[in-house]
């Protein structure tokens, strides 16, 4: 049912957004490369209890272990990439800028999806379309650096590709798993190569001390794996270019937080990104909703 796609989607943007806040945080105290790590391992733990209650009570779909094994480990890679890109850019760069200018990955997932998996969208959807990804672009402004790019920006823009590619990918895995298996798995495979990532780069690899870092670091991964299952159960039950820009909103959660609690102040053009993204969902909701 498309409205089910669009309530799962406003779970993944609520989740993803709130989420981001708290990893901002956390990138700070532990690095970028560190924080991709341990939020993917964690946010493992989620779909995992969720596979293991529906293999228990019988309810596991059937797998295409095929399928699964070409498109998990793609996706898996784009998104181990996508989230080294991303955490990196939240400890070099303001939240706001770094969360909206990744979530131009609706472009990407949907042009994929469109172009290669035979995903079809109308005129007035692609219309809308067009406006959120405007909307989350202009939230991404902000005065520019020395070398001429908003703090966090390109981090943001290497996050758009990897996150992108990966949800793309993720929506095959998802017809050949089922949305709570292909999290784990794709997640499960993300892990490998951050960590070589890191080890190659001969940093160390490190939980937090028991505390406030510890705590807010299960709560990140718990949300990020949240707003993946939020994201799969909506594009089973609907299409991706339905789906994916309602979930691509959630820097609009984000960027209130740091208003809200950082004291982070958006330029006039970067309210009117809001407005039109939230303007721009409420409408792409309403037109899935039909």
């Amino acid at each position: 049912m498309p409205l089910e796609g669009v309530l799962w989607g406003a779970v993944a943007m609520l989740s993803w957004g709130v989420g981001d806040f708290i990893s901002r945080s956390i990138a700070f105290r532990i690095g970028g490369p560190n924080t991709s790590l341990l939020i993917q391992a964690i946010g493992i733990a989620l779909p995992l209890v969720l596979v293991a209650a529906a293999y228990a009570n019988g309810s596991l779909p059937d797998v295409d272990w095929g399928a699964a094994a070409v498109w998990a480990p793609l996706s898996a890679i784009c998104l181990a990439g996508g989230y080294m890109s991303f955490y990196t850019g939240m400890h070099r760069g303001a939240v706001s800028v770094v969360s909206s200018a990744s979530s131009g990955w609706l472009a990407v997932t949907v042009v994929v999806a469109v172009a290669f998996f035979g995903e079809r969208v109308s005129a007035g959807q692609g219309l809308l379309l067009a406006v959120v990804l405007a909307g989350i672009l202009t939230l991404s402004t902000q005065p520019t650096t020395r070398s001429g790019a908003s703090a966090g920006f390109l981090y943001g823009l290497g996050a758009t590709l990897g996150l992108g590619l990966a949800l793309a990918f993720m929506d095959k895995v998802t017809e050949a798993a089922g949305p709570m298996l292909a999290v784990l798995l794709v997640r499960t495979v993300s892990v490998v190569p951050t960590f070589l990532f890191i080890t190659l780069r001969k940093e160390d690899v490190h939980l937090p001390r028991w505390g406030t870092t510890l705590l807010l670091l299960v709560a990140a991964g718990m949300l990020d794996a949240s707003g993946f299952l939020g994201f799969n159960l909506g594009v089973e039950a609907a299409p991706i270019a339905l789906v994916a820009p309602i979930a691509s909103a959630h820097p609009v959660a984000t960027v209130a937080l740091a208003v809200l609690l950082l004291r982070e102040r958006p330029r006039l053009l970067q309210w009117a990104g809001a407005a039109v993204t939230i303007a721009g969902v409420i409408a792409l909701s309403g037109m899935s909703a039909e």
